[in-house]
């Protein structure tokens, strides 16, 4: 963030000969591109304005995904089951030690005698909570939901109508930059040239690129905050915008140092410089300058990913705040952009406060995963899957800087379960903060089986992100690709598809998750629960099928084997080949359909398939080639593939 590195005075000279030589306004200049810019984002909210509209036709979506909140949960009716067919539910892991075959096996449905059992208890899980609320029959949901039927409508997103395109502006060019985000910077950056040279020159009338670095305030402000209204409209959470406020700044930066840049050559010539630099004006425009250069140079990847809470937060704010200030000091035009981007920034701090909850969390660290389970019953609805909270944990434990950073963590639990965990965080140990907060979980767990207690306070803020306006639960399969921790976006939006299902709330007929790990040892941790959802799917409406893929040769081969494993969970010494378990889900899901009509629910054709990947920005990338190479006949004749990504190191 940057601007005029002038003075106020001074700048009258170079203004009046502007002025004659050009009938060029450059106030009125700036104002009509920052209304071009408005123009331009508010085609793009037209574009998305019909899934929007589709997407609030349902009454959950205006309550969910917005504010953190606890509710009243009924508990579900007990179902009695026959006994099991088949004495070993969980079968050893040596037939699962092979190679995915091309056509995978299929499985009758039968009863989860034994798997009730394990999931119904918590000693060999990593959850607090039982899962045994997952394992009945979808019956229990009412009559009145079984008659209406009531899955979501569907509406397809431009991806899905445009596929070539999409894929096209999906490729990468490096990491975290692809040839969309590179188009829609270039335009930005081709627009802002415009306006600081038509009818100029930088070196002789500096003052233009001066209105245009100021022009800016408020846009640059505006996608730097966690509630931009740029979000709001087109249902993009801050995450995803994040590219593009760095971006914005830079220009901003850049624009501000050839405005001063143009004065220093003109004073030098005309031999005045110690003149106008000893001005208040001019003063004023100095702080700008440094607060504003200060801003990019302590904005670099390093500060950011290595120092994010000690330097880059704390210089940002003290650095947005001096120049802010100095340029309504040095020239009267900012102050209207300052008061804009001062109310962005108010509503947005605003914001922060009312979506904040304290509550009590209690912790459990799980040495397999190398994760810290954050578990928060307090707060058990207000999210959608797919989305993610800021945490804050009061203790003494996180050091004495620790209680005042909030993390980001997306939510590993369903919304509104009955078995009342609440808001589940699963947080990997990946820095000085997440390793107190793991070793907190220790001595927690440690004073748990002593009789101390485990019991923190936290802050929680949000939930932010998420799908935006697309429905998982309107498309006819989904595929969910994880790598390492990513594995809870996976988590959150299974257990949401299954728990709709159960409720008649979704049209997904199969759905596949894939893990990806470097130690088998991982899965130990997660075999409850995902015993608890197969089960569960048996006799649902959706098919369930597991699959965990390790990268790295185990300690102890003998204990791998000791793993009992549910028909449906498979481990394998491999990467995943996604192309061709993208081709199972799509033919699962289109298995239920003869003559493109539906034999068992809802009415319509195929809705597409929602393909999801969370993880390393390398596994984002073999999932988009993985989608943009499917067939267009079977993408066509399926109704279409969409992606959600969200990647590490946003």
């Amino acid at each position: 963030m940057s601007v005029l590195a002038a003075t106020n005075a001074s700048a009258a000279a170079p203004a009046q000969v502007h002025a004659a030589s050009s009938s060029v306004d450059d106030a009125e200049l700036v104002l009509n591109v920052d209304i071009f810019l408005l123009c331009a984002l508010a085609i793009f909210v037209l574009l998305l304005l019909p899934r929007a509209a589709i997407r609030f036709t349902h009454k959950r979506e205006w309550v969910d995904g917005h504010f953190l909140r606890s509710t009243v949960v009924q508990t579900p009716v007990s179902v009695v089951r026959k006994p099991s067919k088949r004495d070993a539910v969980i079968a050893p892991v040596d037939p699962a030690h092979i190679p995915v075959p091309k056509q995978a096996p299929t499985y009758d449905a039968y009863e989860f005698d034994e798997s009730e059992k394990w999931a119904s208890t918590t000693d060999a899980s990593h959850t607090f909570a039982s899962h045994a609320d997952l394992i009945r029959k979808a019956s229990t949901a009412s009559g009145r939901e079984r008659r209406r039927q009531n899955v979501p409508t569907h509406m397809p997103g431009w991806s899905t109508m445009l596929p070539t395109i999409a894929a096209f502006l999906r490729t990468t060019i490096r990491p975290g930059l692809t040839i969309g985000k590179l188009f829609v910077e270039l335009t930005y950056f081709a627009v802002l040239l415009y306006a600081g040279l038509y009818k100029s020159n930088p070196l002789t009338q500096p003052v233009r690129t001066g209105f245009v670095a100021v022009s800016q305030i408020p846009i640059v402000v505006a996608l730097g905050t966690k509630h931009n209204v740029v979000g709001m409209m087109i249902g993009f959470g801050y995450e995803r915008l994040n590219y593009l406020h760095r971006f914005a700044g830079r220009l901003l930066v850049l624009a501000a140092n050839i405005h001063a840049i143009g004065y220093f050559y003109s004073w030098s010539i005309a031999g005045n410089f110690s003149t106008h630099i000893a001005k208040p004006g001019t003063q004023w425009a100095f702080v700008a300058l440094i607060a504003t250069d200060l801003l990019l140079l302590l904005s670099t990847d390093m500060f950011r990913q290595k120092f994010y809470n000690s330097i880059f937060i704390p210089s940002h704010i003290i650095s947005a705040i001096l120049f802010l200030v100095a340029v309504c000091f040095h020239v009267p035009f900012a102050v209207p952009y300052v008061l804009i981007a001062t109310a962005f920034y108010g509503l947005d701090r605003l914001m922060r406060v009312i979506k904040s909850r304290i509550a009590v969390a209690r912790l459990r660290p799980l040495p397999d995963l190398g994760m810290t389970r954050v578990e928060i019953p307090s707060i058990n609805s207000g999210w959608r899957a797919g989305q993610h909270v800021r945490l804050r944990v009061l203790s003494l434990g996180m050091g004495w800087r620790g209680w005042a950073e909030a993390h980001p963590f997306t939510i590993a639990s369903v919304c509104r379960s009955p078995s009342g965990e609440g808001l589940v965080l699963m947080c990997k140990k990946a820095g000085d903060w997440t390793n107190k907060l793991y070793e907190l979980a220790q001595r927690a767990d440690y004073g748990e089986a002593n009789g101390i207690g485990s019991n923190v306070r936290v802050i929680v803020e949000g939930p932010y992100g998420g799908p935006g306006h697309a429905i998982f639960g309107s498309f006819s399969g989904a595929l969910f690709v994880s790598g390492g921790s990513g594995i809870t976006l996976a988590l959150g939006a299974v257990q949401d598809l299954i728990k709709k299902d159960l409720e008649y709330k979704s049209r997904v007929r199969a759905i596949e998750l894939v893990w990806c790990v470097q130690d088998p040892a991982a899965l130990q941790p997660l075999i409850p629960l995902f015993s608890s959802l197969l089960a569960q799917s048996y006799n649902a409406y959706a098919s369930l099928r597991i699959s965990v893929f390790y990268t790295r040769a185990p300690a102890s081969p003998d204990a791998v084997r000791a793993y009992r494993l549910p028909p449906g969970l498979t481990l394998s010494p491999a990467r995943p080949k996604l192309p061709g378990i993208l081709q199972g889900v799509v033919d699962r899901s289109a298995a239920l359909f003869s003559g493109h009509k539906e034999r068992r629910r809802g009415r319509g054709g195929l809705t597409g398939i929602i393909v999801g990947v969370c993880g390393p920005m390398s596994l984002g990338d073999e999932v988009r080639r993985a989608v943009a190479n499917f067939p267009a006949d079977r993408r066509k004749a399926i109704g279409g593939i969409e992606l959600h990504e969200e990647a590490f190191g946003w």
